[in-house]
């Protein structure tokens, strides 16, 4: 689950793949792979997927809505929680007053009038030679796993090509047959990883983003791809999706009565988005050129767990409060879990994605997801991470009611 799906700035990635990407960190119980080089950068590749949902997020206009939507969310929700706490505690004499459930139901119109504004972006599409019913998180994907593919690419060579065609088999179908549409001979790989990207880029981020789009581009010749999907030509939509930016969603609350570093607020994702514009403009909307130049980007934080199976095993890779630390340069811990040989090892937190400085800190991080789960009864919808976040948040409610 990535930034694309519930709107705030981090990716989450299971601790096993951290282990395969820092075994000197993060002690994975079944010991060091055969091939450690290899695991790391397959691990890297993965880091990379889930970062280029990010900045796909920010710059697709339905998914930039949805990062606005949350910033409204959780001024909102901050609202309800102080209204009803007392010295950071539930003070069970404290009800909600109706200036708050009208606060609250306003919030629900205007996500209700931002789902039927991009309702159309969200609808599945034929695309000839492809398949009946590909969606726009088909194409999110597609684009996520060009960007890993197109990392190992240069970190392989030639292996990457295989590596792709081992993948064919067990990823879903409807993502890998878009790219499968698009790459042409192992001779010319690289270079058709470059343009499935373009085309991918050429329909996310267009003012009106929708996977019919991609029936312009099915059937042309590479040379014919390649100047509808010019980076000249994205960079004209990315001017033309500018214009969304006017009709600011966050106007709830004031700005002085929500100080902007308690969480992200409209503001700080319109400032991502432009330095995320500013990056892809750099690259040329490359695809090889926007991974090596990662960290010129708005990095989101990591937030790692343990999923539910790795936890009743006590399979958990063993790592240390002080070691991420010391890796990464920061850490928020949100819970802890005994391993096979009893020791308490981080079930779920946070640190800095490559160690770089996040582009909203961890305790912000912390603070948004906690504040979405905790009032998701409030706001009529389901909330849900993974196992252990899912379980460190309910804890943390628990708390505060007794």
């Amino acid at each position: 689950m990535g930034s694309h799906v519930i709107g705030v700035p981090v990716i989450l990635i299971r601790s096993d793949v951290l282990a395969r990407h820092r075994p000197e960190t993060w002690k994975a119980q079944d010991g060091p792979s055969a091939d450690p080089e290899r695991e790391r950068l397959l691990a890297e590749a993965t880091i990379l997927h889930e970062i280029r949902h990010f900045h796909d997020a920010l710059l697709c206009p339905p998914l930039y809505d949805r990062f606005m939507i949350e910033a409204e969310r959780n001024a909102v929700a901050l609202t309800v929680i102080a209204a009803l706490s007392e010295n950071g505690e539930r003070n069970p004499g404290k009800v909600l007053g109706e200036e708050h459930t009208e606060l609250i139901e306003r919030h629900r119109v205007n996500a209700a009038r931002l789902a039927r504004r991009n309702a159309a972006a969200y609808e599945p599409a034929s695309v000839s030679g492809i398949g009946p019913a590909i969606t726009l998180v088909d194409l999110l994907e597609a684009n996520a796993l060009v960007t890993e593919l197109s990392f190992l690419h240069e970190a392989f060579d030639e292996g990457a090509y295989d590596h792709w065609l081992s993948l064919r088999g067990s990823l879903p179908a409807k993502y890998t047959k878009i790219i499968i549409r698009f790459i042409r001979t192992r001779d010319t790989y690289g270079e058709d990883l470059q343009r499935v990207s373009a085309v991918l880029m050429r329909c996310l981020y267009r003012p009106e983003p929708s996977a019919a789009a991609l029936n312009e581009a099915v059937g042309l010749t590479d040379s014919e791809i390649d100047a509808l999907c010019d980076a000249r030509v994205i960079e004209e939509q990315l001017t033309e999706t500018e214009k969304r930016h006017n009709y600011a969603l966050f106007t709830i609350l004031e700005p002085d009565q929500h100080p902007r570093p308690v969480f992200t607020n409209a503001v700080d994702i319109t400032e991502l988005h432009d330095l995320c514009r500013t990056g892809m403009r750099a690259s040329r909307f490359r695809v090889d050129a926007y991974h090596r130049a990662i960290r010129d980007f708005p990095v989101p934080a990591t937030g790692f767990f343990a999923d539910a199976d790795m936890v009743t095993e006590r399979r958990l890779p063993f790592v240390r409060k002080a070691d991420i630390r010391a890796a990464y340069g920061d850490a928020f811990s949100l819970s802890g879990a005994k391993d096979r040989q009893r020791r308490t090892t981080l079930a779920c937190g946070f640190f800095p994605t490559f160690g770089t400085v996040p582009c909203l800190d961890l305790s912000r991080v912390d603070l948004m997801l906690g504040l979405r789960f905790g009032t998701q009864a409030l706001l009529g919808e389901k909330v849900s991470y993974n196992h252990a976040m899912d379980q460190a948040y309910a804890a943390v409610y628990r708390r505060w009611m007794e």
